[in-house]
């Protein structure tokens, strides 16, 4: 079977797949309404099913049965579905591992006629495609004559579908392999369990629906006696009436996953958008630092003469310190320091000052006076200019005591540093 070359536009337009003689036919929706024959092929899978498009399961592919069920409440429905599903070995390991679907044919005397359709859930993989999310049986998807047994081709083997008014009743394959007396008497077995069921109306006529120019031949048929027969083409598809029947179970798990992976790939993007925005941020930042610190760097440079020439004029000022201020004078600093002098016991062996530094050297009689002499250099108010400090005074051989006591002016340089000459007695 050949394929069709299809047009793009075409192509985005809503498309069913169903099964025929000898393969797969592709019909897609004119913009008018009308379903067109858009492509042919031997494998479902070779007309590439896409999202949007309907796939009609083969009769042989999915299960069928019609049961009175003793309520009149919906909500009640798919459990009394499910233990029909169990009595008849098609109920998978739970409800949830089982997809089935019911739909409501007739209602008479407080009982409820229902179809339902079970989807295996590991049969036939190639039929289920994780892109397309619309599925229903073949028999759904054709044009069924009311109260009658519709009989077409389906992959090489001949398949029959029941009505009851205008409502899909039961489908099976057949075992026949022409429309003779012995297809004629198949007919009869299937529709016999029907018929005692109460499920059927009276007068239920045989429709044979032929892909070949010619009609078959249906002497055969018609010489078995029983319910009449006529043959019309196999027409083209239509969308069931009450929508897509349900998604099997092996096409929910592919989605799920896919639907998984697509939103473990969102959340990667996400971080990664999130990480690409931080690395951006940072290099802004670290830009923006970066001219900051370029903006700093030129006023300092801009700014540096005049630091220079503040510096230098407050260095000289510095210097000049000690000579503009009366307390800072040496004469009046060491006239300050001998007046603290007691009577006898006590004498200077040397005074040094070197702009905001004093060092005051001397002789005590004994460790008690020296410590007394500093510690009244120390209190006194006209040296409290200075921040004075000093070491515990050294004893000498002669039992005498030798003191060092330094004095700082706060914010004034210093240059020098004083200390005992151990090798010098004054």
């Amino acid at each position: 079977m050949g394929g069709k070359i299809e047009n793009p536009r075409a192509a985005r337009r809503r498309a069913i797949l169903r099964p025929v003689a000898t393969g797969w036919q592709k019909w897609q929706e004119s913009e008018g309404g009308a379903w067109q024959l858009s492509g042919e092929a031997p494998e479902l899978a070779d007309l590439k099913p896409a999202a949007g498009s309907l796939i009609a399961i083969p009769v042989r592919r999915a299960f069928s049965f019609a049961v009175w069920v003793p309520a009149e409440d919906p909500s009640v429905f798919g459990d009394l579905v499910f233990t029909q599903l169990e009595l008849r070995g098609l109920a998978g390991r739970s409800r949830e591992a089982t997809t089935f679907v019911w739909r409501e044919i007739v209602r008479e005397d407080r009982e409820v006629l229902l179809h339902a359709v079970v989807w295996p859930a590991h049969l036939a993989a190639r039929y289920w495609h994780g892109d397309v999310t619309e599925y229903a049986v073949s028999p759904a998807c054709l044009p069924l004559a009311s109260d009658a047994v519709t009989i077409w081709r389906e992959e090489g083997m001949w398949v029959a579908a029941v009505t009851r008014g205008e409502k899909l009743l039961h489908f099976q394959p057949l075992t026949a392999v022409a429309p003779d007396a012995g297809m004629a008497s198949e007919v009869w077995m299937m529709l016999a369990p029907l018929e005692a069921g109460r499920m059927l109306e009276p007068g239920v006529a045989a429709r044979i629906l032929h892909e070949e120019p010619e009609a078959p031949d249906l002497g055969a048929w018609r010489s078995a006696g029983g319910m009449p027969v006529d043959t019309v083409p196999l027409p083209p598809p239509v969308r069931p009436a009450g929508g897509a029947d349900c998604l099997p179970l092996p096409v929910r798990e592919v989605q799920m996953s896919k639907a998984t992976a697509a939103r473990r790939q969102r959340l990667a993007l996400a971080a990664a958008a999130v990480y690409f925005f931080l690395v951006l941020a940072l290099a802004a930042n670290t830009l923006r630092l970066h001219w900051q610190a370029r903006s700093l760097q030129a006023e300092i440079d801009r700014d540096a003469g005049a630091v220079a020439s503040t510096k230098e004029a407050m260095q000289r000022w510095n210097a000049l310190d000690a000579a503009l201020d009366p307390k800072g004078y040496p004469l009046e600093v060491l006239h300050e320091a001998a007046r603290l002098l007691p009577e006898d016991g006590v004498r200077l062996t040397l005074f040094e000052m070197n702009l905001g530094r004093v060092i005051v050297q001397g002789e005590a009689k004994d460790f008690t006076a020296a410590q007394l002499y500093m510690d009244a250099v120390k209190k006194s108010k006209e040296l409290a200019a200075y921040e004075w400090t000093a070491e515990n005074p050294k004893s000498l051989p002669n039992r005498s005591a030798r003191f060092q006591i330094d004095g700082v002016r706060p914010g004034a340089a210093t240059q020098t540093e004083g200390g005992f000459d151990e090798g010098t007695d004054g």
